[in-house]
C-alpha cells in the first residue's frame, strides 16, 4: 500500500513538513494500538526532536495570551444580533481594515460598519466569499447542478448579501 501524503489546508505553519509531521502522528498512532489521545500529541510535542514540537507554543505566558485571543475571535464570531425575539445572522459587531489604524483590523458595531460606505464594501466582499465558499461546499457533496449557476452569478449574491445586510439597521 502507498504511503499516505500529507498537506496542511491553510498556510499557517511555514516551512514545517507535514509530511513528517503526519507520518510521526501515524506512528503513535500505531505505537498506541490504533488511537492517540490530546495529551500524548502534546506529549510528543513537548520532545524538542519531534516534528510536532514547532507546531505548539509551550511557553504558558505566550499560550495564554494566544487562548484568550481565540476567545475574543470566538466571542465575536458568536454575538449577533436579535430581531423580532429570534437570534439574526448577523454578527453584532465586525471587523473591519480602519485606515485611521494604518489598515489594521479594529472591531466596530454593525450599525457603524453599515452606515460609512468604505466598511459597507469590506462586509459585502467578506459576506460574497462566504456564500461562495458555502455554496462551493455543497457542490462538493453533489447537489443540484443548476446551484453551480449561483455560484458564478456574483451578482445575485452581492444582492442577497445587501439584503442580509441591511435587515438589522
Amino acid at each position: 500500500m502507498p504511503k499516505q501524503r500529507y498537506a496542511f489546508r491553510i498556510p499557517k505553519y511555514g516551512d514545517i513538513d507535514p509530511q513528517a509531521v503526519g507520518d510521526r502522528i501515524d506512528e503513535l498512532i500505531d505505537e498506541k494500538r490504533e488511537h492517540v489521545t490530546d495529551e500524548e500529541l502534546i506529549a510528543e510535542a513537548r520532545k524538542t526532536t519531534s516534528p510536532l514540537n514547532p507546531l505548539f507554543t509551550f511557553d504558558d505566558k505566550i499560550a495564554a495570551e494566544k487562548w484568550r485571543k481565540k476567545e475574543a475571535k470566538t466571542l465575536i464570531k458568536n454575538l449577533h444580533v436579535e430581531k423580532n425575539g429570534k437570534v439574526t445572522r448577523t454578527m453584532a459587531f465586525e471587523y473591519v481594515a480602519h485606515p485611521d489604524h494604518g489598515g489594521r483590523r479594529v472591531l466596530l458595531n454593525h450599525r457603524s460598519c453599515v452606515a460609512r460606505p468604505e466598511f459597507k464594501e469590506q462586509l459585502k466582499e467578506r459576506r460574497v466569499k462566504g456564500l461562495r465558499r458555502d455554496l462551493q461546499r455543497f457542490l462538493g457533496y453533489g447537489l443540484d447542478p443548476e446551484l453551480r449557476a449561483l455560484i458564478k452569478n456574483v451578482k445575485k449574491l452581492n444582492q442577497l448579501v445587501e439584503r442580509e445586510l441591511f435587515q438589522s439597521v
